[in-house]
């Protein structure tokens, strides 16, 4: 039987008319007239793998699009292209900051626009920050906004922009406020502990009433909260800290009322109840202690029913909605610093008790010597916002779009301090940064955002060579501005003020909708947009983004007819036939099907390294002149190697990513 030539046999493969080598098999070429060979650029996808995910994907230009027109399921999806990928990939992205993804000042065609500014509104005077740290703020039923610090009051008429000062020194002048909760035009204020011990005060709008007292030891009341029609206050006496509840519409108010009275529930007294909502079936108070205690109706009176434990983490704020309770918690370890943590479950009854179930972590945010704990939630009608600490003088706030159920970064404050409060009037948002001032948005916008994509390669390791980028705008504004920027580098998405971004288009007025050219090599492109105004009037409006990518020139498929007759054919020599050779090579070729292999072209000089797609059927020809000959077309997928030409005519091992090298004798 006939031997399969191979390079452990033929020492000089090209004298021998062999123009091919397959790994270690030498073959002969049946190149003519009627048959070639090509080799071609391979496509980016894969057979069988769609990439298309939105219908600006689907498009007639050469390549494949990566496209986003929507980003309201939120941050945090680092790679758009995933095999485990969910229905919403299609509507997320890595990172915002000063950009409004959820489109929520208008009812236009969706967009994404710059986010407001926010200002300091200087309660105690220009230039001057609160006297102490507990600021906390509420809102009476005829409009009007409070906030406490130290022993004072703060109140404004017309939504935050001027205040005046109630100084409480007829009942308390030596007592901190510590919470303040708002009862029709009522307020009610809680007081740290002083020589005539913590009182629960109530403001009428004219006239300051002490309602009761608790323990006259360390501690004090530390909180109050209206919730269902009732006053939740919180308290520490030094070996324990307290929960009771009190109807307004009915008390009497005795004067030792807490004092005297039996708690619901009491904890710790190195831990503290930081929130208290209304859960729907029941309310929920949330402690640094790990709990979240559970309070049912039974019999006119409040009582335990029930308590959920977080595991290693302390909590600081709830809130619930649509069903939905969201914690704000911060990871143990710490005070000052440590791991925040915002998750999202459902309250049930299980057993006649009111517990958590179906807990699933949202978001955490981890900054070195930063408390990045949510704190101040707030419910609005389609969302909840909370207060997260992201850097030693920035505050921001973060909103969940319950549509959707994405989180993104909104407004930003310029502070030092924690989020004590949240609030809402004429639409804007009023907060409370602790120890430092009452901020308010304002109705003109930030001078600029971004927004950074996440990283696309189309389900596909292989580098692409990435050729158009385009953005697609509502008519600019003057004075606004919209940069499409762009990076290879996977690393860049953590920092997006990276000087490796390049800007591919900038746009100025118009409404882009034009390709512009780019030319980069690189398994990802992420996309980066940057929103401008010089004049924070006017916002730029951006409807959609894409980049547009080819095969790279090294990814190619080379497709080679292959002599498999009996005839062999050499240069300066007779033909010759051995019976059999077409049929045993043809099997050694078939054998190599779906396997990887190294292809080499002697001439013009070509290394590929790949997979063996396919080995056609022996194809019969019988040309007019000259001799009968059977071929098969074997087709290679792979990348194209770098190469050294030939030198000399003895063969040495060479470095292996170049195949074969030769040197002068």
């Amino acid at each position: 039987m006939p031997r399969v030539a191979t390079t452990s046999i033929v020492s000089n493969p090209k004298q021998y008319g062999y123009d091919i080598q397959l790994d270690d098999v030498l073959l002969r070429t049946a190149v003519g007239p009627n048959v070639q060979m090509t080799i071609q650029s391979s496509e980016v996808e894969e057979a069988g793998i769609n990439v298309k995910q939105n219908p600006e994907d689907f498009t007639s230009n050469l390549g494949r699009i990566y496209s986003r027109n929507n980003f309201k399921s939120g941050q945090g999806l680092d790679t758009a292209h995933r095999s485990n990928g969910k229905p919403d990939d299609v509507n997320r992205y890595w990172d915002s900051k000063g950009v409004d993804v959820f489109h929520g000042d208008d009812e236009t065609s969706y967009h994404i626009h710059l986010l407001h500014q926010t200002a300091d509104v200087n309660v105690r005077g220009a230039s001057t920050q609160f006297a102490g740290t507990n600021n906390y703020i509420t809102q009476t039923t005829d409009g009007k906004l409070w906030v406490t610090d130290n022993t004072s009051v703060y109140y404004s008429t017309d939504d935050g922009d001027n205040w005046i000062e109630i100084n409480n020194t007829t009942n308390n002048a030596t007592h901190n406020f510590t919470g303040i909760a708002a009862f029709g035009n009522s307020l009610f204020l809680t007081t740290a502990n002083g020589t005539s011990g913590s009182q629960l005060i109530e403001y009428d709008g004219s006239s300051w009433n002490v309602r009761t007292t608790a323990q006259a030891s360390s501690g004090g009341l530390t909180g109050v909260w209206f919730v269902k029609s009732r006053l939740w206050i919180t308290g520490n006496d030094g070996t324990a800290e307290y929960i009771w509840e009190a109807s307004p519409f009915n008390k009497s108010w005795s004067g030792s009322d807490l004092q005297d009275a039996d708690s619901i529930v009491e904890v710790e007294p190195t831990h503290e109840f930081t929130s208290i909502i209304d859960g729907g079936a029941a309310v929920l108070a949330g402690s640094t202690d790990g709990n979240v205690y559970s309070f049912k109706l039974s019999s006119g009176v409040f009582v335990n029913q029930g308590q959920t434990k977080i595991p290693f983490e302390q909590v600081h704020s709830l809130a619930a909605s649509e069903g939905i309770i969201f914690l704000g918690t911060k990871e143990e370890g710490g005070n000052s610093t440590g791991v925040g943590r915002l998750y999202r479950t459902q309250l049930v009854a299980v057993d006649d008790l009111y517990v958590l179930a179906n807990r699933q972590l949202i978001k955490e945010w981890i900054y070195d010597s930063i408390d990045a704990t949510p704190h101040a939630m707030f419910v609005s009608r389609d969302s909840v916002y909370m207060g997260v600490k992201e850097d030693t003088n920035e505050v921001n706030l973060w909103r969940y779009y319950l549509p959707t159920g994405g989180l993104a970064r909104d407004l930003s404050y310029t502070g030092t301090g924690l989020m004590q409060g949240v609030t809402q009037a004429d639409a804007k948002f009023i907060v409370s940064l602790s120890g430092n001032d009452i901020y308010k948005e304002q109705s003109t916008y930030v001078s600029e955002g971004y927004l950074l994509m996440s990283a696309a390669d189309f389900f596909t390791a292989e580098e692409k060579q990435f050729v158009g980028a385009e953005i697609s705008t509502f008519t600019l504004p003057l004075n606004t501005e919209v940069d499409l920027q762009y990076s290879t580098k996977f690393e860049d998405l953590d920092t997006p003020e990276a000087a490796t971004f390049t800007t591919a288009i900038t746009q100025v007025s118009g409404v882009g909708d034009v390709e512009k050219q780019i030319a980069e090599v690189s398994r990802y492109i992420i996309g980066k947009i940057v929103l401008k105004s010089t004049d924070n009037v006017d916002t730029p409006k951006v409807k959609s983004v894409q980049f547009r990518a080819l095969a790279r020139p090294e990814l190619v498929v080379a497709q080679i007819p292959i002599n498999i007759s009996d005839r062999v054919e050499r240069p300066n020599r007779k033909p010759l036939k051995v019976k059999g050779l077409g049929d045993v090579l043809y099997a050694s070729l078939k054998a190599k099907e779906g396997t990887s292999a190294t292809l080499e072209i002697f001439e013009p000089r070509e290394i590929i390294r790949g997979v063996v797609e396919r080995i056609s059927y022996p194809i019969q020809t019988n040309e007019v002149l000259g001799s009968d000959t059977q071929y098969a077309i074997i087709t290679v997928r792979g990348t194209r190697q770098p190469t050294f030409d030939d030198v000399t005519s003895i063969n040495v091992p060479g470095i292996a990513a170049y195949g074969i090298m030769r040197f002068g004798a």
